[in-house]
C-alpha cells in the first residue's frame, strides 16, 4: 500500500514539475514575441522616417516657378522636388489611405509619367505646416517648415499593442 501511496505521489510531483516547465517555456516564447514585433515596429518606424527625412530637406530643391507646396491638410501632403537630383522636378504625396480595416502612410514620387509607390501600415499620421510665427496652418503660402508625426503598431499575442512613435519638424532651406 505504502508503494502505492509513493508512487501516485512520484507521478503528482513530477506532473507538477513537467506543467510549471511548460509554463515557463511558453512565458519565455511570449515574451521572445513580444520582443521580436517591438523590434520590427522600431525599425519600421525608423527606416519610414530615414526616407521622410531625405523627402521634407528636398522641399522645393530645384523648383524654380510656381509652389513648392501644392497642398496640405492634415493627413497630406503634395510637394514638388528634385529627389534623384537629376533636374527634373518630381512631385511627391504622402497621404494615410485605409485598406483591409487598417490606415496605411502611402508615398507616390512621380517624376514625368512615371509613378512609384510604397505604402507602410500605421495606427496615426499627421502633417502640419509651420508658418513664420511657429503656429500651425494649413495655408501653402504661409508653410516655413512642416511636423510630422506618426504611429505603427504591431498586435501582440497579449492584450496590449506593441508600437513606435516617431515626430519631425522640418524647415526646407528651399521654402
Amino acid at each position: 500500500m505504502n508503494e502505492s501511496l509513493d508512487i501516485i505521489g512520484s507521478y503528482l510531483i513530477g506532473g507538477a514539475i513537467v506543467l510549471a516547465l511548460v509554463a515557463l517555456t511558453l512565458t519565455y516564447n511570449n515574451r521572445a514575441q513580444e520582443t521580436k514585433l517591438s523590434e520590427i515596429a522600431q525599425r519600421t518606424t525608423q527606416d519610414a522616417g530615414k526616407i521622410i527625412e531625405y523627402d521634407f530637406n528636398k522641399l522645393g530643391y530645384r523648383v524654380t516657378t510656381g509652389n513648392k507646396i501644392i497642398s496640405i491638410t492634415k493627413s497630406s501632403i503634395t510637394f514638388l522636388a528634385d529627389l534623384d537630383n537629376n533636374a527634373t522636378t518630381d512631385t511627391i504625396t504622402y497621404s494615410v489611405i485605409k485598406q483591409n480595416d487598417g490606415l496605411y502612410l502611402s508615398r507616390e514620387v512621380t517624376a514625368g509619367s512615371q509613378t512609384k509607390s510604397w505604402t507602410m501600415p500605421v495606427q496615426s499620421f499627421n502633417i502640419s505646416g509651420i508658418d513664420s510665427t511657429g503656429s500651425s496652418t494649413y495655408n501653402t503660402a504661409n508653410v516655413k517648415g512642416i511636423s510630422i508625426s506618426f504611429v505603427t503598431s504591431k498586435q501582440s499575442s497579449s492584450l496590449y499593442t506593441i508600437g513606435a512613435f516617431w515626430q519631425r519638424d522640418f524647415f526646407p532651406k528651399n521654402l
